[in-house]
């Protein structure tokens, strides 16, 4: 976050993340898998094969942003990976180097195993009680905007470069916007 922003005054209860090409740059399932090495030099890990495994530039900044200046808002991973010990594995070895703690400590919910994004978030609903009005999820496959229809706020991600700063700031705005909007429109309904 630069100096001339500033959070908007709503957030959402709950910021869903999907994991490949969205935090990192990767299908986790097409990795050679564990035993995954980490390097804390690079904050990179390794599959068995030593291919290396990051995670895109703004996502430690990201969640730092959200733990330190959106306390009553909770993290969620909505991914359809085929290999969910793995991610499990590797969100327990990346780090979040200005929260001195690693990726899996700083999310609250997963839902990570093969199914649809529809599952995932009506888990997410039922296990959190948050309405899926109150959520965000950023993804990198347009096709799983399908959680609209559930009323998630939904933003597509550009694989090569993960959720950005700019981006994640721009859907908070928007999703600020969009509350007010409801809002007023529930205020003069009752009148």
């Amino acid at each position: 976050m630069t100096r001339t922003q500033q959070l908007p005054e709503r957030h959402p209860k709950l910021i869903v993340f999907d994991l490949d090409y969205t935090l990192w740059e990767e299908w986790i399932d097409c990795t050679s898998g564990p035993p995954f090495s980490y390097d804390k030099t690079k904050n990179v890990i390794y599959d068995r094969n030593g291919s290396e495994i990051h995670l895109f530039k703004a996502i430690t900044s990201i969640f730092a942003l959200i733990h330190n200046s959106m306390p009553n808002t909770k993290i969620a991973i909505a991914s359809r990976t085929h290999t969910p010990e793995w991610a499990y594995a590797a969100l327990k070895l990346l780090r979040i180097p200005e929260l001195k703690m690693t990726m899996h400590a700083a999310i609250e919910r997963f839902e990570i195993y093969p199914s649809s994004k529809i599952r995932h978030f009506e888990a997410l609903r039922r296990k959190t009680g948050i309405e899926c009005s109150d959520m965000i999820f950023f993804d990198d496959e347009w096709r799983n905007n399908e959680v609209r229809t559930l009323g998630v706020h939904f933003h597509h991600v550009d694989s090569r470069k993960g959720v950005t700063m700019q981006q994640f700031m721009d859907a908070l705005s928007k999703y600020d916007r969009d509350s007010r909007y409801i809002q007023t429109k529930l205020d003069f309904s009752k009148h």
